[in-house]
């Protein structure tokens, strides 16, 4: 919480389901494990976590972090109520048919943002939160955008230099610790 007794709401992004995958792809055994993983450690230190509202990553990680009693919130395209995963507590309906809005609006209402693989949908949110200033965090190991930018700017600016742990753990204690900054000027 911060000092007006606010939740940090926490964005995780990264690969979508097998069923959005029908040619191969989506998110692996391994990386939904470590999803859930996250999300029960997401849940433990208080935070909303914030979704697409899909499955694979997305669907993972609000498994766990429903698993410790925790809120997830999940974004979703169009203007149809119960089509998110059902660990998704809220829905928020973009309204808008095409992508990309459900995209901003997920990073703009999150604090920072955890990556953990990704196609062309997480590296859309990488790129918007890095232009919004936002920390990010990358799983590293987990495959896609995750892998291939971490440790980078995404640009000459270098806005946000774009960070990674290899572990669940070490990239909530991460993630949280630099929402704090940015909204706080210092760690807490």
């Amino acid at each position: 919480m911060n000092e007006n007794g606010r939740k940090l709401q926490i964005g995780v992004v990264g690969s979508a389901g097998q069923e959005e995958y029908p040619l191969g792809g989506g998110a692996s055994s391994r990386l939904l494990e470590k999803s859930r993983l996250l999300g029960r450690l997401l849940a433990d230190r208080g935070v909303v976590v914030v979704t697409g509202g899909k499955g694979g990553v997305m669907d993972a990680v609000s498994k766990g972090v429903k698993s410790q009693g925790g809120i997830t919130v999940g974004i979703v395209s169009g203007g149809n109520r119960f089509v998110s995963n059902p660990s998704t507590d809220i829905e928020v309906l973009t309204g808008a048919s095409s992508d990309g809005f459900d995209e901003f609006l997920l990073v703009t209402m999150s604090d920072a943002l955890i990556v953990l693989g990704g196609g062309a949908g997480t590296l859309q949110e990488i790129a918007i939160a890095y232009r919004q200033g936002k920390p990010i965090i990358t799983l590293g190991e987990t495959g896609g955008w995750a892998d291939k930018v971490r440790g980078c700017y995404l640009d000459t600016r270098k806005i946000v230099k774009i960070e990674s742990e290899l572990s669940p753990e070490g990239a909530v204690d991460r993630i949280i610790e630099l929402a704090r900054v940015r909204h706080h000027g210092r760690s807490s």
